[in-house]
């Protein structure tokens, strides 16, 4: 009788769903409270039940769950439907997140490229749960001398904080700045403090060496000055093994790069001569040892699009560190739920993906097969879509590339003879979630996938802990939606409604003619349809707004989103000028740009008129005016040629010299 329900670890914010086998006939109005105890908790929760649909129905606590607890659920499924006897009531429990918080800092970094006597800190604190920002940033104590002003970027939907201390003024003796962190306000345990000492005015020197491991690993060296970026740091500042590192100037520190990869320990040396802004050089040099750690098991899909050109064989690159197998799973978005699928989601979008789609694949991938490959290392890896497959023309299909305990060879602890992690028997009670036979029939896996649960026994302290089970959650999975296609398409609207649209071959760049576009609103419906032409464009006008676009090419689909948002950028470009009125635009040019007075003037005006708004002929009269904006002379052109009007005049000998203003009016 039931599907789905809540289980595993939760959030306090979370909704209690179950999902019916079947659509029930006693459903309450959707969108409204069900009068009937349907729920029963333990311990008790206040709160009413809502259906969603004919098969589901969710309960919505009046106020958080309590943090930590673990709740014990009773659904009456004798009230919705007819059981078995026996079978009226349906017990299921889960366990609510218990608070967490973390702190970091990233170190002391000069306000700007050029102040000296002003600092800047930024910091991110992490949560394990959504929490009111203001609690957070009770959380926070700075202990300074001067009064200093936080600011927040809250980000609760990552759980995530990040906040900024600027203008820490430096004065002529060192002084210390103290964090100090608390999870009180969130009724969480941890707490911590981090104090930085302040350089003082005039003082250039090291504040810190580390290691940074990012989306690129690099060793950062933080000064207490801006340093100039006009000098040569080779031999300034050394990686002990790295031959040739490149620098990065960013204000007060430096980022060093190697070109190869970076692990195990690592020696930073600064010399003395390093220069700041002011050209003062630092005295007294500094050497850190670093440590670069092992990586992660992480798996990436590389570049960013969503487009493969069909050349024959269709392939997805992807990159894995650490791990010796992926689990590959394909979800189909059929082509007829397409406008559907874009009305809530761009390109990459996974939004209520039930809606429109079935997942078809799942399958696992060895990539330990070649043993001279080190798999602790990042590596690329292929995916041959057409072995997993048969890609069907139009639809989209959503790729997800995942990985479990059971394939990491991160070098934990405890390890085996052959170096992978010697797992244990599910210490903590965790389920993971395995695929049935029929997964395209599996309601499970849309509960798993996108029901915003932990696995059971999930600890948020050791979510970055690739030697726990809590490590390896859907949030680190890769995915990427991707489609067949060698249409390629450009699309540019006009403030008047007019509308361009090119379409080209991906594989050749060549123009693509007769292929039929269709316009989509919103709503789905079909607005306008025309062929593209011999130069593979397409012009018209619309006189409703479109929202959708589809390129049919015999079986080839091509799509673009129309609406505002799915818009290219603008802003690092001049788009400045006049806008054209009435369809009407000139210009004026002239033989040279500087005339003595009496010389003769030959000046052309232009006029286009693409819309065909003037007739023929149309007069255009010549104004030209002196420095002291009197009319010199006044000429009417009416017989121009293709556009061009041709104006001859002279100015006199005693003509005063400056800056004279040509005006044309048609």
């Amino acid at each position: 009788y039931i599907t789905a329900y809540t289980s595993g670890t939760v959030s306090k914010k979370s909704f209690i769903r179950l999902e019916l086998a079947s659509q029930v006939k006693t459903m309450g109005d959707m969108g409204v409270a069900d009068n009937r105890d349907l729920f029963s908790f333990s311990p008790s929760v206040k709160g009413k039940a809502f259906w969603v649909d004919a098969q589901t129905v969710e309960f919505r606590p009046d106020e958080p769950l309590k943090a930590g607890e673990d709740y014990e659920v009773s659904f009456d499924l004798g009230k919705v439907t007819e059981t078995e006897e026996g079978l009226e009531e349906f017990e299921f429990d889960f366990r609510v997140i218990r608070p967490g918080m973390s702190a970091t800092q990233q170190g002391l970094v000069s306000q700007n490229n050029t102040s000296m006597d002003y600092m800047q800190l930024k910091g991110e604190i992490l949560t394990s749960d959504q929490e009111d920002p203001k609690a957070i940033e009770k959380a926070l104590e700075v202990d300074f001398p001067d009064k200093v002003k936080v600011k927040w970027e809250h980000r609760p939907a990552s759980n995530s904080y990040a906040f900024t201390i600027d203008s820490i003024k430096k004065t002529s003796s060192v002084r210390n700045l103290k964090l100090k962190w608390s999870g009180d306000p969130i009724d969480s345990e941890a707490e911590g403090t981090m104090e930085l000492p302040v350089p003082g005015i005039g003082v250039f020197t090291v504040l810190d060496i580390k290691a940074v491991q990012d989306q690129e690993d690099y060793a950062l060296v933080q000064l207490s000055q801006p340093i100039s970026v006009a000098q040569d740091l080779s031999g300034l500042i050394s990686l002990s093994g790295v031959g040739s590192p490149k620098y990065t100037v960013d204000r007060s520190q430096v980022k060093i790069y190697s070109g190869d990869k970076l692990e195990g320990n690592y020696g930073v040396q600064v010399s003395p001569g390093i220069e700041n802004i002011e050209g003062a050089k630092l005295r007294t040099g500094k050497t850190a040892n670093i440590v670069f750690e092992n990586r992660k098991p992480s798996v990436a899909i590389a570049g960013s699009g969503s487009i493969i050109p069909n050349s024959g064989k269709l392939v997805l690159p992807f990159e894995a560190v650490n791990l010796k197998a992926v689990d590959v799973t394909i979800i189909k978005i059929y082509e007829n739920n397409i406008p559907q699928f874009f009305q809530g989601n761009n390109f990459n979008g996974e939004s209520d993906l039930r809606r429109v789609a079935k997942p078809v694949v799942q399958k696992t991938i060895r990539l330990d097969e070649d043993k001279a490959l080190n798999l602790h290392k990042k590596n690329r890896f292929t995916l041959d879509l057409d072995k997993l497959l048969k890609t069907e023309p139009g639809a989209m299909y959503r790729i997800m590339i995942g990985f479990r305990r059971d394939y990491n060879v991160y070098k934990c602890a405890a390890e085996t003879g052959d170096g992978d992690t010697a797992a244990s028997d599910n210490p903590d009670g965790e389920e993971y979630y395995s695929y049935s036979d029929n997964i395209d029939e599996d309601d499970q896996f849309w509960q798993y996938l996108y029901g915003g649960s932990y696995p059971r026994g999930f600890r948020w302290e050791d979510r970055e802990n690739p030697c726990t089970n809590s490590y390896y959650t859907t949030d680190k999975w890769a995915s990427r939606n991707v489609m067949a296609s060698n249409i390629g398409l450009v699309a540019k609207r006009g403030n008047d409604n007019s509308m361009l649209i090119v379409a080209t071959d991906l594989l050749t760049a060549g123009t693509m003619s007769g292929v039929t576009l269709e316009l989509l609103d919103y709503q789905r419906q079909i607005i306008h349809t025309v062929k593209t032409d011999g130069d593979g464009m397409a012009r018209f006008d619309l006189k409703r707004k479109p929202f959708l676009l589809i390129a049919k090419n015999g079986d080839e689909r091509a799509y673009l989103k129309l609406d505002d948002g799915s818009s290219l950028p603008l802003s690092r470009f001049d788009v400045g000028g006049d806008v054209v009125q009435k369809g009407l635009k000139g210009f004026i040019y002239g033989e040279r740009g500087v005339w003595r007075p009496g010389d003769s003037l030959y000046l052309s005006f232009v006029l286009e008129d693409k819309l065909k708004t003037l007739p023929g002929g149309y007069p255009v009269t010549f104004e030209l005016y002196d420095p002291k904006g009197q009319l010199f002379k006044r000429v009417i052109n009416g017989k121009p040629l293709n556009g061009f009007y041709a104006f001859k005049t002279a100015t006199e000998s005693t003509s005063p010299t400056g800056n004279w203003l040509v005006k044309v009016k048609a």
